[in-house]
């Protein structure tokens, strides 16, 4: 069976074609797998870790390859509005173009923030962290900072707009710079 033929067939409708989605679809299906496996492979990460975010790496992937085929096909729809032929087929690349860069910007993002969490939650039966601490592990923000850190009296002078504290600085300080400091 001859094989030539074939890819050359493939790749002259790919060059004709020239669609944005495809570029997008092999990149996140590479990633898909990829990175996940990578993630695996890692040795110096905990394995929930590894595990954890390989998932979340997956899951992107999944999320992002279907909204990119749904955004440049959608996007592309508005080439119909054209009426010369020879620029509809510009424009339906021009707008699956922008349509598969808002997927990416915006729509991916937006569906992983909704669907990702509460899926790798109920992986991983995590109920809500928030619900398991204890009043005693929570920060105390209105602490007073006296009781935290002693603020030191320094003695004020104003120059201009600015108040500034009165500081003898030796040489000490800076090392054997040079540098002559008051």
């Amino acid at each position: 069976m001859n094989k030539v033929p074939f890819l050359k067939r493939v790749l002259t409708s790919l060059g004709k074609s020239n669609d944005p989605t495809y570029v997008v679809v092999g990149i996140a299906t590479a990633k898909g797998i990829f990175r996940p496996l990578f993630t695996m492979m890692d040795k110096k990460e905990a394995p929930e870790t590894k595990k954890y975010a390989a998932l979340r790496e997956g899951l992107t992937e999944v999320i992002a390859i279907p909204t990119y085929i749904t955004c440049g096909w959608l996007a592309g729809k508005g080439a119909n509005l054209c009426k010369d032929p020879a620029k509809a087929i510009k424009a339906k690349q021009n707008l699956k173009f922008l349509g598969v860069c808002t997927a990416a910007l915006v729509v991916i993002p937006g569906l992983c923030s909704i669907v990702v969490k509460p899926f790798t939650e109920r992986i991983f039966n995590k109920k809500n962290i928030n619900e398991n601490k204890d009043e005693s592990t929570k920060l105390n923000v209105i602490s007073k900072t006296e009781d935290i850190v002693p603020i030191q009296k320094a003695q004020i002078t104003q120059t201009g707009n600015y108040m500034m504290p009165l500081q003898r600085v030796s040489m000490k300080t800076f090392g054997n710079t040079g540098m002559r400091v008051g």
